[in-house]
């Protein structure tokens, strides 16, 4: 277990949950994308032996990074956030891909989540439309389609780390697209980054144990 590792991520991650609450801004801009860059790191330490699986979860931390910046940005840019975690996830999809098998449980996990995607989509549509029109709408949808499928292959690969990470992601996105297209509540960016760091922790841990 890479505990010193684990540590500096940790400390990393409160750290910033508590520049949120005291809204610094240089120190969002430093810890965010520093985590981030702990969590790469530590996945990088044993990637040699992870295989090809391993080298696709780090293109989707280095694309998660990305995404991340562009989500600080002082002039947000949402489409190229979005579309950098898209990125993040086609490469976390195959991942997850090279290893399992079709199993009579994730087949139920997956009409289990295309219908709570589709319920999702619902409530989230009209905001999405108001604010980007057809082509948000329609970027909207596509993402929740593959983090849903991102999060059955995870629930197909059999890891209980993925597992867990994919949820916590899935859990992450949602309250981001609840808070900017639905409703506003306080403390929904401490509890989407939380899970955010819970879920690319527990994807690098995967690739640390090969």
């Amino acid at each position: 277990m890479p505990t010193i590792w684990l540590g500096c991520i940790l400390l990393s991650s409160m750290a910033y949950l508590l520049v949120l609450a005291k809204r610094s801004m240089v120190g969002k801009y430093i810890l965010k994308p520093g985590t981030m860059l702990l969590i790469i790191a530590m996945a990088t330490v044993r990637l040699e032996q992870a295989g090809w699986s391993g080298w696709l979860i780090v293109c989707g931390l280095f694309f998660s990074l990305i995404g991340d910046i562009c989500l600080m940005l002082p002039r947000e840019r949402f489409v190229g956030g979005l579309s950098a975690f898209l990125l993040a996830h086609l490469c976390y999809i195959a991942a997850f891909a090279m290893v399992g098998k079709l199993s009579w449980i994730s087949l139920a996990t997956a009409v289990l989540l295309l219908g709570v995607a589709l319920f999702a989509f619902r409530f989230l549509r009209p905001g999405a439309k108001r604010e980007g029109g057809n082509r948000l709408v329609m970027a909207v949808g596509f993402y929740i389609g593959v983090i849903t499928l991102m999060v059955v292959m995870a629930v197909r690969h059999g890891s209980l780390l993925l597992v867990v990470g994919a949820v916590a992601f899935a859990a992450s996105d949602a309250i981001l697209a609840w808070d900017r297209f639905v409703r506003k509540f306080r403390m929904a960016e401490m509890a989407l980054m939380a899970l955010y760091f819970l879920a690319q922790t527990l994807f690098a841990l995967e690739v640390w144990h090969g």
